[in-house]
């Protein structure tokens, strides 16, 4: 059976720009900069942005082979997230796990969070015992499990929405909204840890369904009204909201308003960034060098933190961390550099050849996935 082809090219470049954000999160900052400041505290809104990216494109390529093949294949659908996400994934848990127990020994913590990684759960390890401190670098990975369990779903989901009207999606996934937005308050005023809602898809849900809304097209009709440039700004002035609410490791109230925010926010630019009428913007998000960035996007992910803190232990040998400039420039700089250099040659030798598979169980052809 031939494939069929559809890219997203401005989408790479928006993905690379979602790992800056959560790269600048995690790096060093400035404090008396307050921009970088801003960036460093919210740098978090990447996340969303990759939730509401794979979500946009699940229902895109999911209704592309809907329409042309007669039918999702389900099978094949997890065939190709198991070689896309399962071989880097485990090379990264295998290492880090044996540089634990080579360095440091076994110990009782491990076991759990073990068990949270190998099951993909350990987001939900993580709502209730904290992130994984017990695995070297990989606590940032629950989102992957995260990312698991929505996949899990997905495809039946869009089956179902598929073969109704607009209407009725739009429906269900309102209902799907209220149901979590209720839960979020319950636990807003049982007063639970912020990770119970930040790392359970139940209760961190906007992003998934905004990118769901925007890839089947729900908002089509008032959307398409605002001019691309209006949505992006729109967009972006709901993320700078955001930066003036407190940040999600509160959970209060405000948090009624935050999720909310950035989920509207993030789909909001999504979808002025996929309208490709964006002028300069968007030839400069077609790039080829940024298209590539965003293709080795998940390794850039999974390996930055590691980088970041072989980096910045480096660089202390050098720089004085009292440097307060010079210092998380250099770690910063330095950082990117080493995890976009590590990430592409894991890209070239690791994922390559499990891409490769992939193409055998792909029908609609997307390099953004």
């Amino acid at each position: 059976m031939p494939k069929s082809h559809l890219y997203f090219p401005e989408l790479d470049s928006l993905r690379f720009l979602a790992f800056l954000a959560v790269f600048i999160h995690h790096a060093p900052f400035a404090g008396f900069i307050e921009g970088w400041e801003t960036l460093h505290r919210y740098g978090w809104i990447g996340v969303d942005v990759f939730l509401c990216l794979s979500a946009f494109l699940f229902a895109k390529l999911l209704f592309a082979e809907h329409t042309q093949k007669g039918g999702i294949n389900v099978r094949y659908f997890y065939l190709r997230r198991l070689l896309r996400i399962w071989p880097l994934y485990f090379a990264f848990l295998a290492a880090m796990l044996t540089y634990q127990l080579i360095a440091f020994g076994w110990n009782g913590g491990i076991s759990p969070r073990l068990l949270g990684s190998l099951t993909f759960t350990d987001n939900i390890f993580s709502a209730f015992l904290g992130y994984n401190a017990a695995i070297p670098y990989f606590a940032h990975l629950w989102t992957i499990s995260y990312e698991e369990q929505v996949y899990l779903f997905i495809p039946w989901i869009l089956a179902f929405f598929y073969r109704r009207e607009k209407r009725v999606a739009l429906l269900y996934i309102g209902i799907a909204a209220l149901i979590g937005s209720c839960l979020r308050a319950a636990l807003v005023y049982a007063e639970a840890d912020y990770l119970t809602v930040w790392t359970l898809p139940i209760t961190h849900f906007e992003s998934v369904l905004g990118g769901l809304g925007v890839g089947l097209g729900l908002f089509d009709k008032p959307l398409q009204k605002i001019p691309a440039w209006i949505q992006l700004a729109g967009g972006l002035v709901m993320l700078y909201f955001v930066t003036t609410l407190p940040n999600v490791t509160r959970l209060g109230w405000e948090s009624m308003l935050t999720y909310p925010l950035v989920g509207a926010g993030v789909s909001l630019v999504l979808s002025a960034v996929s309208t490709r009428r964006l002028g300069l913007v968007s030839n400069m998000m077609e790039s080829k060098s940024l298209g590539y960035l965003g293709k080795i996007s998940y390794g850039l992910y999974v390996y930055h933190i590691l980088a970041l803190e072989a980096v910045k232990k480096l660089t202390e040998i050098y720089i004085p961390p009292e440097r307060e400039l010079l210092f998380p420039i250099a770690v910063l700089a330095a950082g990117l550099v080493v995890t976009v250099a590590t990430s592409a040659l894991s890209y070239e030798a690791l994922e390559k050849p499990f891409q490769r598979m992939k193409a055998r169980f792909t029908l609609i052809e997307n390099r953004a996935t």
